[in-house]
């Protein structure tokens, strides 16, 4: 997990080096006006979707994981938390589901981190690493981009 201001976004390109260039000038073209939905970059392999959501309650049952992919998390504007664990040892409440790339654990909060992602945050989760995100005070909206990056790619 590597979490940060989007300023210092060149600094990670050794995780991706293929696709880092790529995802970084299409996160640089885009704001909080840009059209919702998804952006292939490169494919399957490299793509992003633009969300507009309301923020949540925790759901204790939807601590999600990948294995295809690995999550960058950039908020464009408004503010939620995502709750971030280790998922050894947890219960799983929804099977991986291939076609999805999302399988759930339970949250426990031993061993959870909070992230209060702001606009102008990123956070990357790789394969496995489980998150929660998109909680926080009910209903309070939030423009998020997700870039999806294929594990082939990663260093």
């Amino acid at each position: 997990m590597i979490f940060d201001e989007f300023r210092n976004f060149q600094r990670y390109g050794a995780v991706a080096p293929e696709a880092w260039q790529l995802i970084a000038e299409f996160l640089n073209r885009i704001d909080e006006k840009t059209e919702i939905g998804r952006y292939e970059l490169d494919g399957d392999r490299v793509y992003a979707t633009v969300q507009h959501y309301a923020t949540h309650p925790a759901d204790t049952s939807k601590l999600e994981y990948h294995r295809r992919y690995a999550d960058i998390q950039l908020l464009l504007s408004g503010r939620e938390t995502i709750y971030v664990r280790p998922l050894n040892g947890l219960i799983e409440t929804m099977p991986y589901d291939e076609k999805l790339d999302v399988g759930f654990y339970e949250l426990n909060s031993d061993g959870a981190v909070s992230l209060p992602l702001s606009a102008g945050n990123f956070a990357l989760f790789l394969p496995e690493e489980g998150h929660m995100p998109g909680v926080g005070v009910p209903d309070r909206e939030v423009i998020k981009v997700v870039v999806k990056i294929d594990v082939s790619l990663l260093k």
